[in-house]
């Protein structure tokens, strides 16, 4: 399948070598456009809290004030190469056998893995009747890529950097960031760059692609609201779609904005945490006169008088959110409502799954030879740097020796901590072979770099900064059934380019919006 092609005319063109111009960038970036962005992301709900007890200050998220220039074809790739990266990882979800073993080694050192490969044995297995297989899965996914200026300018210069199947954030503060854009450039183009505004329009239409991330999300949710609701008899409870996020939340609003989303599709939320959920109970379900069960004691999930028909987990991907919390999280894989995402799912996420799908012969297991042709053309080279083999060993060497070329990636989400240089060494000799499971080595990407103007302390800074794109799909499965398999989204976080760590919230980070560029101006003007 060709990938799309960016509708190119002078006027994008134009716009393309000004957003890459330093000097053009801060020219634009006057004080009124500044009034605006921020007036504008915060009519956008593009905020978040201080402090999650100070809901009445809630501020501009981190920003840019301009979009930010990413090569066209290898965002077209990103979308297109989706659906296979969902019906991949679906596969692996229902294949437990292959999850156990591939993160053996990763469960005896990381609590998340081993507690979740756990819940597994125990609910998913002859006993209960349930099989991930069977089940109806809800998949809410963001897909990460970097550009690699290794790879030179090319389709193949995309990177895969991780894919996300749990807590996917930022879907709606990047949608409104990207209409708040649209606004300034419309705006400000045809005064400060002498373009006519009907041109500037027509450019952006095709420069900076609407992002519906909220309502696909929100689409699939209600989908599989639906195929709860078809497969089970009513409790007589009144249904809902569970949140489980943090009490001590800054990005709230984030969450706030698909639960409006998804009420448009007649759900209602109920948001609570793990620790105010240790009162729910499970209460007895009958299937359908259609649908014979496989589970044998199919079961409700009751939250204070609700029943839950979806549960999404926004938080739970850290050993810290799990306080006393283990149980319940059991208790909520062995109940019917749909998990976004299921302890499989969950597992299916750990960089470990993706430097084992790296492998050729390991990939071939779940996808055909075109499909993982195509999407193994986005993969970095990755290890395993407690394994034994020839290639691990001659890696591990190899980042020893000249570790500013690799990147020691911790498994659990979210943490946020790369390492990076000089620590890289020192993590691969303090640690035995057997601890070294713990981390994936894989090769370092350079990302180009491009001019980005932000707020710094009140006042525009401009700075050479390199981005991450993210291609947010949804997918719905009942048994072997797909209702919903599709890109929904997008997302760019940009930071400075000396910055190795990423982070919107700890405040390495930014919230960016991908202005597609002719691939021939992008890699002429961008700096590696």
């Amino acid at each position: 399948m060709p990938v799309k092609k960016l509708k190119i005319s002078e006027e994008l063109r134009s716009i393309s070598r000004l957003l890459l111009d330093e000097g053009a960038l801060k020219q634009l970036t006057s004080a009124e456009l500044v009034e605006d962005a921020l007036a504008l992301a915060v009519a956008r709900g593009v905020v978040m809290y201080p402090t999650p007890q100070k809901k009445r200050e809630a501020s501009v998220v981190p920003l840019t004030l301009l979009p930010s220039p990413v090569a066209d074809d290898c965002f077209h790739l990103a979308k297109m190469l989706t659906p296979d990266f969902h019906i991949l990882m679906d596969r692996v979800c229902c294949d437990l056998s292959w999850l156990q073993d591939a993160l053996a080694k990763t469960g005896a050192i990381d609590e998340i893995s081993c507690k979740l490969l756990e819940i597994c044995c125990s609910v998913y297995n002859s006993t209960t009747g349930k099989d991930p297989k069977d089940d109806i899965r809800l998949h809410l996914m963001r897909n990460d890529f970097m550009l690699d200026t290794q790879k030179g300018p090319a389709e193949g210069a995309m990177v895969q950097i991780e894919l996300n199947m749990m807590s996917a954030s930022f879907a709606t503060h990047g949608q409104d960031l990207t209409e708040v854009h649209r606004y300034l450039l419309t705006k400000y183009l045809p005064r400060d760059a002498n373009l006519r505004m009907e041109a500037v329009s027509e450019a952006l239409s095709a420069a900076l692609p609407t992002s519906s991330a909220t309502e696909g999300m929100a689409e699939a949710m209600s989908l599989a609201d639906k195929a709860y609701k078809a497969r089970w008899q009513p409790t007589g409870l009144l249904q809902v779609v569970l949140f489980v996020a943090l009490e001590e939340e800054k990005n709230e609003l984030d969450h706030r904005k698909l639960e409006l989303a998804a009420f448009r599709h007649g759900l209602v939320a109920l948001r609570r945490s793990l620790q105010q959920l240790k009162g729910a109970e499970l209460r007895p379900l009958a299937p359908r006169p259609n649908h014979t069960a496989t589970v044998r004691e199919p079961l409700a999930l009751v939250v204070d008088g609700y029943e839950a028909t979806v549960v999404y987990f926004r938080s739970g991907y850290w050993p810290q959110h799990f306080v006393d919390a283990w149980p319940l999280r059991q208790q909520m894989e062995r109940a019917e409502a749909v998990k976004c995402p299921s302890a499989p799912a969950q597992l299916a996420g750990m960089k470990k799954v993706q430097q084992l799908l790296c492998e050729r012969n390991e990939l071939l297991k779940f996808l055909p030879e075109d499909q993982a042709t195509a999407v193994s053309s986005t993969f970095g080279k990755q290890f395993d740097p407690s394994s034994s083999s020839k290639e691990t060993r001659e890696a591990v060497e190899a980042a020893r020796a000249h570790p500013g070329d690799w990147v020691l990636k911790p498994q659990v989400e979210g943490s946020g901590e790369l390492f990076f240089d000089e620590d890289i060494p020192r993590i691969l000799d303090s640690r035995t072979q057997e601890q070294l499971a713990e981390f994936i080595l894989m090769e370092r990407v350079r990302p180009p770099c491009t001019p980005s103007a932000i707020l710094h302390q009140g006042e525009v800074v401009l700075r050479s900064a390199v981005a991450e794109l993210g291609i947010f799909g949804t997918f719905v499965a009942e048994g072997g059934e797909v209702r919903c398999n599709k890109a929904v989204g997008h997302l760019l976080r940009s930071k400075g380019q000396q910055t190795n760590q990423g982070g919107v919230f700890v405040g390495n980070a930014t919230v960016d919006v991908p202005f597609l560029t002719p691939n021939d101006i992008f890699w002429h003007r961008v700096k590696s």
